[in-house]
Order: C-alpha cells, then sequence, then structure tokens
C-alpha cells in the first residue's frame, strides 16, 4: 500500500462513518415525541458542528506525516 492510497481509505472511512453517524443521531431525533421534547425529558441532539469535526480527522494523515 502506497501513502496515496491508504489517505484514500482513511477519507472514505471517515466519509462513511460521518453519514453513518449523521443518520443515527437524525434518527434519535426523529424518534423523540412531541410530548418528550416539550417536557425536557429527552433533548434532542444538534448537528450543527458534526461536520467540522470529522474535518479534523480527515486532515489528520497529511498533518502528521514527515
Amino acid at each position: 500500500m502506497n501513502y496515496e492510497k491508504m489517505n484514500a481509505e482513511v477519507k472514505k472511512l471517515i466519509d462513511d462513518t460521518e453519514t453513518k453517524m449523521f443518520k443515527l443521531i437524525e434518527d434519535y431525533n426523529e424518534s423523540i415525541s412531541k410530548e418528550d421534547y416539550e417536557n425536557a425529558v429527552v433533548d434532542e441532539v444538534d448537528t450543527v458542528d458534526l461536520s467540522s469535526k470529522f474535518d479534523d480527522l480527515k486532515d489528520y494523515v497529511s498533518d502528521y506525516s514527515n
């Protein structure tokens, strides 16, 4: 395996994980009943900053290679 292939595989893994995590959170949020939300029994999970967390991971290989 060469650097380019490894880097592409890492980015693909991170992209897939980001997509799955976003879907899991959205599914959870959609499962919250209006009554539970209004009564503050459960909180919705915000995904507003999720992509930026994965952006840092996508840069990891290039940032830490010599």
